[in-house]
C-alpha cells in the first residue's frame, strides 16, 4: 500500500516548481525537506526543534543538497521568512517521528501559519498537508474547518482518506486556482 507521506509527494507531479520557493512548514526528520529539494529552486524549511533541523541537515549533506534555507523557528512565524510568491507548501503535522511526544503542532501556530502563507500561493500553486488525527485531534478538526471554509472562488480543497481504517492519517490539498485574487 502507498504511504500517506508518498500520496502526499505525488500531490506535487503536475506542478512545475523549477524556479519556484517551496516551503516545508514541519521539517521533521527531512524527508519532506529533501523531497521539495528535488523539485524546487529554493527550499525555506521550519521546525521547532534543534534535533529535527539537526536531523534534516543531515540528511540534506548526505544528499549534496544546498537550496535549502533551515529556520528554527514555529511556522506561525513563518511570514517574516517567506517571499511574496511560493509555488508550494507541505505539513505533517503532530510530533517528530522517533521524538518527543510532548512537543508538537497546534490548532492555533498551524492556523495561522496557513492563513498568512496560502495567500502567497502562486496561481495553480498547492499546500499539501498530511494531518494525523491520533497526535491530536483538536488540532485535526481545526484545519479541516479552516479548510473548508476557504473561498471556493480562489482555491480548491480536497481531502483524501483511508475510509476503512479508524483514525488514520489523511491529507488535504489546497490548490490557489489559476487567474484568482486573493
Amino acid at each position: 500500500m502507498i504511504t500517506v507521506a508518498t500520496l502526499a509527494h505525488e500531490m506535487f507531479k503536475d506542478i512545475d516548481l523549477t524556479n519556484q520557493v517551496t516551503v516545508d512548514m514541519t521539517c521533521g526528520r527531512g524527508q519532506d525537506t529533501l523531497f521539495l529539494s528535488n523539485i524546487s529552486e529554493k527550499v525555506i524549511a521550519f521546525d521547532i526543534q534543534e534535533e529535527a533541523i539537526i536531523s534534516t541537515k543531515e540528511l540534506l549533506l548526505e544528499n549534496n543538497k544546498n537550496n535549502v534555507e533551515l529556520i528554527l523557528s514555529c511556522h506561525a512565524e513563518a511570514r517574516k521568512y517567506l517571499p511574496d510568491i511560493i509555488g508550494g507548501i507541505i505539513y505533517s503535522l503532530g510530533y517528530l517521528p522517533h521524538g518527543s511526544k510532548e512537543i508538537m503542532t497546534s490548532p492555533s501556530t498551524t492556523i495561522k501559519s496557513l492563513d498568512e502563507a496560502i495567500p502567497l500561493l502562486m496561481e495553480g500553486g498547492i499546500c499539501v498537508i498530511v494531518v494525523y488525527q491520533k497526535h491530536d485531534g483538536n488540532e485535526s478538526m481545526a484545519v479541516k474547518h479552516y479548510c473548508s471554509n476557504l473561498p471556493s472562488q480562489v482555491y480548491d480543497v480536497i481531502k483524501i482518506s483511508v475510509l476503512n481504517k479508524e483514525l488514520a492519517p489523511y491529507i488535504i490539498k489546497i490548490q490557489k486556482k489559476k487567474n484568482s485574487e486573493s
